[in-house]
């Protein structure tokens, strides 16, 4: 697996946890933001419970990441990433959502940690590595499907403006 492979099985978790602040148009839009919440919520929790299959159920047939890998190449970075890392913490921070119709873009800040480095975090104040999720998704049959994610590492001067804020009530647990 190459040096993506992590931060990609990472943004599936994260992709399923964030704490959602959005700006929608209508009342409509606002309950499809909701939904997209949801989903997101969901996918970070079955990464951090190691649960590949319910998680590429939420891909789109025709899913494709920024290095063109499909659901199943998907399936198998997310096996590589179950057996190699231990102790996934996954800290969602800003996002955002843009819905237009049965299409929605959403993006991300999102704290990765795991195992000794997130026991650190704990007792110290580690932080782990940021990234920056991308995602498009569309509504199939009535439920949001995700069909492409993208992601890159960022510094701490490059969160979105939420991001801050968050990251003050993770870190009140070392005090």
């Amino acid at each position: 697996m190459g040096k993506t492979g992590q931060p990609f099985s990472l943004l599936l978790v994260a992709i399923f946890g964030f704490s959602l602040l959005a700006t929608f148009d209508s009342c409509r839009s606002v309950e499809e933001g909701e939904l997209i919440k949801d989903l997101l919520a969901r996918v970070v929790s079955l990464a951090e419970k190691k649960d590949r299959d319910r998680i590429l159920a939420h891909l789109g047939p025709g899913y494709q990441d920024f290095e063109g890998r499909d659901v199943t190449q998907t399936g198998q970075l997310l096996d590589y990433y179950f057996k190699n890392y231990q102790g996934i913490a996954i800290h969602l921070l800003d996002i955002y959502v843009d819905i237009n119709e049965d299409q929605a873009q959403a993006g991300a800040d999102v704290l990765l940690s795991s195992g000794p480095l997130e026991a650190l975090r704990k007792v110290v104040g580690l932080v782990g590595v940021y990234y920056r999720f991308d995602f498009r998704l569309e509504k199939e049959g009535g439920n949001w499907k995700i069909v492409y994610g993208a992601w890159h590492e960022v510094d701490s001067r490059s969160l979105l403006p939420g991001s801050k804020v968050i990251l003050r009530k993770i870190f009140q647990d070392k005090s």
